[in-house]
């Protein structure tokens, strides 16, 4: 159970070890399945700790043999198996490895020559040749293999039949790699992602693992947690005016919250409620206070479906106001189609930017939907 500690403030970056905070319930449950369930696909919005999770995942179970690939760089089918079979070398290189593969050491370096300090690139080149040699080595041995922002990597295959014929490779890929789990996530999301493209039998052997956000509790316990590691303390009345800022459960803008806090300065180390409202002024004056990257991907979305315009009107109503689907298209039916809309907000909930509960939209974030406010504001028709 997480207690009041001192967690070091890093918005934006992976935390893991003594920074690493909650969710002792979801690695219980998370190795539970992998015992039961051989592909999983974890599901959440982006910036809620997914990759955090997984590499401190690996980093308590050193004696599971997990490979973990992140392939948001890659562009194309090659460049996937190419990955995958390089992290397979790097972990059966690692010291960490050893004593899971030690009693097997033979028949590894028998099946990945590169252990034994052959280059990647001089033995095999040709995509199907490392399929066949990762094949090889899946049917033989246990292995776990994360894979990390996958839907990323379908969309920067870009052309549907490109899409499908990979997944349908992927698909007959698992199914001869009989000793293989995978795991996929990514915060843009897969299950729609397949399925808008009519591709969703390719995946349907996978089994959804919730990742939730935070509880208010828990959101509230991670901001005092983030302050006191540099000797601050909220009181009682002090938290619950905070609350509502920061109850949305995103690890990321409760840590951009605290990281505000620490550039104010405050020369006394009980933070009163002023200090923080000073704080969400200046939080939403900032040009971008430190979102460049959240909003990178979303502003290349945007500009590539021609989309740029309905959504700051969309985002600017819902600054201010809850709305259904009916009370939103009315405001850009002159610019984008029903199922148009429906497709930007889908994508605007995967970038973490609006919630729909009750048939409703809404900012998933108080502070994000301030700062929208303050900045952003547009005709809103």
């Amino acid at each position: 159970m997480e207690k009041l500690r001192k967690i070091e403030i890093t918005p934006g970056g992976e935390v893991t070890g003594e920074n690493f905070f909650n969710r002792e319930k979801e690695f219980q449950m998370f190795k539970k399945r992998l015992g039961s369930i051989q592909h999983i696909i974890i599901s959440q919005v982006r910036r809620t700790g997914k990759t955090s999770f997984l590499k401190e995942f690996i980093n308590r179970n050193p004696n599971l043999p997990i490979i973990y690939v992140i392939i948001q760089g890659c562009q194309n089918e090659g460049d996937f198996y190419k990955e995958i079979y390089k992290q397979t070398i790097k972990h059966c290189k690692n010291e960490k490895a050893l004593e899971y593969i030690k009693k097997k050491w033979n028949i590894i370096t028998e099946i990945v020559p590169e252990i034994k300090g052959v280059k990647l690139g001089q033995v095999l080149e040709k995509m199907e040749q490392i399929v066949d040699k990762l094949e090889n080595i899946f049917q033989k041995e246990e292995f776990i293999l994360f894979i990390d922002e996958f839907p990323d990597f379908l969309i920067n295959l870009k052309e549907r039949e490109n899409i499908q014929s990979f997944l349908g490779r992927f698909r007959d890929f698992r199914n001869e790699c009989t000793k293989l789990n995978t795991i996929l996530t990514g915060s843009i999301n897969i299950y729609r992602t397949v399925t808008k493209l009519g591709l969703s039998d390719k995946l349907n052997e996978y089994r959804n693992f919730e990742f939730p956000l935070f509880s208010k509790n828990m959101s509230l316990l991670l901001f005092r947690c983030l302050l006191y590691s540099k000797d601050y303390i909220l009181e009682k009345e002090v938290q619950k005016f905070i609350l509502p800022y920061i109850e949305d459960g995103m690890p990321y803008f409760i840590q951009l919250l605290a990281d505000e806090v620490i550039k104010i300065n405050p020369k006394e180390k009980k933070i009163d409620i002023n200090i923080l409202k000073n704080v969400i002024r200046n939080f939403y004056k900032q040009d971008e206070f430190g979102l460049e990257e959240f909003h990178n991907r979303l502003k290349k979305y945007l500009k590539d479906e021609n989309l740029e315009k309905p959504a700051r009107i969309i985002l600017s109503h819902l600054s201010t106001d809850a709305m259904t689907f009916d009370d939103l298209y009315p405001y850009v039916d002159d610019l984008i189609s029903k199922e148009k809309l429906n497709e930007l907000l889908n994508r605007l909930i995967d970038e973490a930017y609006v919630k729909k509960a009750d048939d409703k939209y809404t900012f998933l974030s108080k502070l994000l939907a301030g700062w929208w406010k303050e900045k952003k504001h547009f005709d809103r028709r």
